[in-house]
């Protein structure tokens, strides 16, 4: 191990999650991020953490891996999950038959579900809609994306990791077939460096295949990149997610986020993940399918709405024009074999809520090509979190360099805006480097 040096490139959930899981192996291990913490998809996404009960039907395996680290997640990162419940219901009108269906499958897929009466629903969740027919509980849950993936960090920090913010990946240096390393563009000073490691791991999601085909000519990786649009209305107005109960489609869910209502979520095929418009028919469309849940939701409107782009694995040449078709599974690409490329591997699909599970799953793959036996204990070392309260709040903003409003608005949930939102990049980027400094 001593001397073997590995790159992750991309900081959002599964990058931060496979930083930590190779630091806690002992590993020389260095996160290199273009952006903020959490400035791609893990900052753009409905804050839930799945039970796996919505793939259940059609998507077994992500379904199963999903519950996993459901319960992983709440046991390692408790500060940074909201244990609201989730119930699946199905209204007058709809398919009726799919509920014996659903209830079989997300038993066979390990997932803790039952039935529950319309009438304790109606009670407990008096905003939901009076025509529900059917009702099933899961441990649906709540997590903040932000936390999460500072946690991750902050633990990969303190076991060795070295976190690199705002540092962009230019291009690879190889030595014949070999990638031997990485240039970096520090995006605050415009300077190029050179770094060189035994394995890069690709781990910027929505931006994996472009990276590979514009400095490796590696076209192997076939993505669909998939938007979802979600829509937020300023009132919470139930305890648990919601959920229609039918297979995963538009419009079919409202996650309680802080004090709001974020109703999810649309899909549509984007080709750049950077350069894309959000349909304001989408914003409509999601108002009045969240308001067949909660019929209130009408009276308050859409406060603000945003997208964010899921990085799918096409599964054959068809698979592209549905992306609802498409597993939220992840697969691992050694691009050795692949590609006749060694030293670099790539890590696309899944979703934050298997983020420590893909971390485990690539750092297994990395640690057998290096030769390293030191097993993965993720599942079992609590993720760090300052000590957030009234009393230390301003002097923790000041040794951490985080704005202290942003730190109340996290510490005290008091605002449930998207990371992009509320970031100002240049400023922000200077203070999130200094955390990690």
């Amino acid at each position: 191990m001593a001397g073997l040096k590995v790159a992750v490139i991309g900081g959002g959930s599964t990058g931060s999650a496979i930083v930590h899981d190779l630091a806690s192996r002992g590993i020389d291990v260095t996160l290199i991020e273009r952006g903020l913490i959490g400035g791609g998809t893990s900052g753009k996404f409905h804050g839930l953490l799945h039970s796996g009960a919505r793939y259940a039907m059609n998507d077994p395996k992500a379904a199963e891996e999903s519950i996993i680290d459901n319960k992983v997640i709440s046991e390692i990162a408790p500060h940074c999950v909201e244990d609201t419940g989730g119930v699946f219901v199905a209204l007058k009108g709809d398919d009726q038959s799919f509920a014996d269906k659903f209830y079989t499958s997300c038993r066979n897929a390990g997932i803790p579900v039952e039935s529950m009466p319309v009438e304790t629903l109606i009670q407990e969740e008096p905003f939901i809609n009076k025509d529900v027919s059917v009702a099933f509980s899961v441990p649906d849950k709540v997590i903040n994306s932000f936390r999460f993936i500072t946690s991750l960090l902050l633990t990969a920090k303190s076991e060795g990791a070295k976190i690199m913010l705002g540092r962009e990946v230019v291009d690879f240096e190889r030595e014949g077939k070999d990638v031997t390393g990485v240039k970096i563009k520090d995006n605050l000073t415009g300077k190029i460096s050179t770094l060189k490691f035994d394995l890069i791991v690709n781990a910027s999601g929505a931006w994996a295949g472009r990276l590979l085909r514009e400095h490796l000519n590696i076209d192997s990786i076939k993505m669909v990149l998939s938007a979802g649009t979600m829509a937020v209305v300023s009132r919470r107005f139930a305890r648990r997610v919601l959920n229609r109960l039918r297979l995963p489609s538009d419009g079919d869910i409202i996650v309680p986020y802080f004090n709001e209502s974020i109703i999810g979520t649309t899909s549509f095929i984007v080709d750049d993940p950077d350069n894309f418009d959000i349909d304001r028919d989408d914003i409509d469309f999601l108002l009045n399918e969240g308001a067949k849940l909660v019929p209130a939701v009408k009276s308050y409107g859409i406060s603000r709405y945003y997208a964010g782009v899921r990085p799918l694995i096409a599964a054959d040449e068809g698979s592209s024009g549905d992306s609802r078709s498409i597993s939220r599974d992840f697969r691992i690409f050694d691009h050795e074999k692949t590609d006749d490329t060694p030293g670099i591997m790539t890590i696309v699909g899944g979703k934050l809520s298997t983020a420590r599970l893909m971390g485990k799953q690539i750092s297994d793959f990395v640690c057998s090509k290096l030769g390293i036996k030191e097993q993965s204990k993720t599942d079992k070392i609590k993720l760090l979190w300052p000590d957030l309260s009234k009393e230390n709040l301003s002097e923790l903003s000041k040794s951490l360099s985080i704005p202290e409003q942003f730190l109340r608005e996290i510490a005290f949930e008091i605002n449930s805006t998207t990371y992009e939102d509320i970031y100002s990049p240049v400023e922000d980027l200077i203070v999130s480097r200094k955390l990690f400094i």
